[in-house]
């Protein structure tokens, strides 16, 4: 993927020093949408992923000279439900190693919480039909990440707050010399005070 621009913090102007972003939260919400979003249908048998269970990992957005490179990698552990018109079945699997160099995670501990006329069926579509769905919505999840440090919105946002961060910076800088003119007014005024009542005392 191309690199994308990207917004560092304030401290950092014009995004050109190194920065990491934590990116994690953002990352683990979508991943559970895409997930939830993914559902099976083969014959009969209508399967979902129930229930995201845990996600374990991290990804974080590196700014560098207004560039961004991204970074995650990530352990997820789901819940699925099959049914048809007579049977249920559940369980859980992980998925094993969603990272942001490739797309080639692994689905493994495919399990089944009770034995039933469909469970063994269930496994089977998880393992290739369900893979295949999850494997496609994934596609996308490194460049909606990216788009959300992106967004020109939040790059104009950014801006703006930089801008008057900027600003508030020039402005205390202004009143800190203001009051060093100011302090220097004062002393030369006592000085020349202590002058005058030196003077008025010596020609008593």
């Amino acid at each position: 993927m191309a690199k994308q621009q990207g917004a560092g913090s304030l401290w950092n102007p014009n995004s050109w020093h190194w920065e990491e972003k934590n990116y994690t939260p953002i990352s683990k919400q979508l991943i559970e949408s895409k997930i939830k979003s993914c559902k099976v249908e083969s014959g009969d048998i209508t399967l979902l992923n129930q229930e995201v269970k845990s996600i374990t990992g991290d990804a974080q957005i590196n700014i560098r000279k207004g560039k961004q490179v991204l970074i995650y990698d990530f352990d997820i552990e789901v819940e699925w439900h099959g049914v048809n018109k007579d049977h249920e079945a559940e369980g859980t699997y992980k998925i094993k190693d969603l990272n942001s160099l490739d797309n080639d995670f692994e689905l493994i501990h495919i399990s089944c919480n009770t034995k039933t006329a469909i469970s063994d069926k269930c496994k089977d579509l998880i393992k290739k039909d369900m893979f295949k769905k999850l494997k496609e919505a994934f596609t996308t999840l490194m460049q909606e990440i990216g788009q959300y440090e992106s967004d020109p919105e939040k790059l104009k946002k950014d801006q703006e707050a930089r801008r008057i961060a900027e600003e508030q910076v020039r402005l205390a800088k202004e009143q800190n010399g203001e009051l060093k003119e100011k302090i220097f007014y004062e002393q030369k005024l006592k000085e020349q005070q202590m002058k005058q009542e030196f003077s008025q005392f010596a020609q008593k």
